[in-house]
């Protein structure tokens, strides 16, 4: 081969492995919001980040938090008619509601349902007041739990959202509450619809339409979570997937186009997933459930089946015998014969 052939063959094999390269390392996605992050819910791993850590008004985002909360501090009164106060009432004219009035029964489980589906902040209102005593209480909870999970930038000061000084997030705790709800089996249930009958405790109902069309977008496995909009911080959303088994949550603050950033940043997303190893994934645990427990469980499991093998084994030598025996008795038969 010339030595000019030899080159330019060189120079197309450089072009086939740089596709290649590029194939396999996709484009950083261009997006309107102010800041978002991306994240790997399985493992906690970032896949994507711009301005992650800038502090923004979150908006109705905040009721994951009070979703979250009341899940995991309302377990025994969950089928409790929730308390409906004047403070419920009076949330401002121009916020998102789920149209309380004095004397509504309704469950503290359907409420939930009903408040993440509208974003209704009188429910969220008078949920805060049903699992804790007072409102504040019940922030301090929300609070505490932030604080938890690592959302070290985050302070609620009200469980609906609207704008306060001192009630704040960022793109990146708003990923990790969402990922946390994920975890949470009632949560992802609440979250994943797209409608709900709310019922109320004299047969009657509200039908509720989420305000998340991510949902219904046609993204593949499009399973939450949560909108939010004030005019101090804009249009925000969390949104979250699962695909193959493996989830991956986006959060989008302050953006004119939220959807379609919530489109290009959950594809780039699933795109640079890395693969799992030595992970476990705990889809359907029970709340609380550690990976010690689930091992020693699995353990204990293992052991029992050993054990019924080897009763079986035992069993059927004794009915027919061993290898060996079978050999011995088949010898004699000969010798006898012979």
């Amino acid at each position: 081969m010339s030595l000019k052939k030899t080159i330019l063959a060189a120079l197309t094999a450089c072009v086939a492995l740089s596709s290649i390269a590029f194939a396999e390392n996709p484009e950083s996605p261009a997006v309107a919001a102010q800041a978002a992050y991306v994240m790997d819910a399985d493992t906690g791993d970032e896949l994507y980040a711009k301005q992650p850590d800038l502090r923004g008004y979150p908006g109705s985002t905040t009721k994951m938090m009070t979703c979250i909360v009341a899940l995991e501090n309302g377990q025994g009164i969950m089928d409790k008619t929730i308390r409906i106060t004047d403070k419920a009432l009076s949330v401002e004219s121009d916020a998102s509601v789920l149209g309380l009035q004095q004397g509504d029964q309704i469950t503290l489980r359907n409420a939930l349902t009903g408040m993440m589906l509208v974003s209704g902040c009188d429910a969220a209102v008078a949920i805060a007041e049903t699992v804790e005593p007072t409102e504040d209480a019940f922030v301090a909870k929300m609070n505490a739990k932030a604080a938890a999970l690592g959302a070290t930038h985050t302070h609620f000061v009200n469980p609906h959202g609207l704008p306060d000084a001192n009630h704040y997030s960022t793109a990146r705790d708003l990923a990790k509450i969402g990922a946390y709800g994920m975890k949470l089996p009632a949560f992802r249930d609440i979250v994943k619809r797209s409608t709900f009958d709310m019922p109320y405790v004299d047969g009657s109902y509200k039908h509720c339409v989420s305000t998340n069309e991510f949902l219904t977008s046609g993204f593949p496995g499009a399973n939450g979570i949560k909108t939010g909009t004030t005019n101090a911080g804009g249009p925000c959303l969390v949104v979250s997937a699962t695909q193959n088994g493996r989830t991956v949550i986006a959060a989008i603050m302050n953006s004119e186009d939220r959807y379609g950033d919530a489109q290009a940043l959950m594809k780039y997303g699933f795109s640079v997933l890395k693969p799992l190893e030595n992970v476990y994934i705990i889809r359907k645990a029970p709340a609380g459930q550690t990976l010690t427990e689930l091992g020693r469980q699995q353990m204990e499991q293992a052991k029992a089946a050993a054990d019924a093998k080897a009763k079986g084994q035992a069993a059927q030598e004794t009915a027919y015998g061993t290898d060996a025996d079978t050999a011995d008795m088949a010898a004699a038969a000969v010798k006898k014969s012979a």
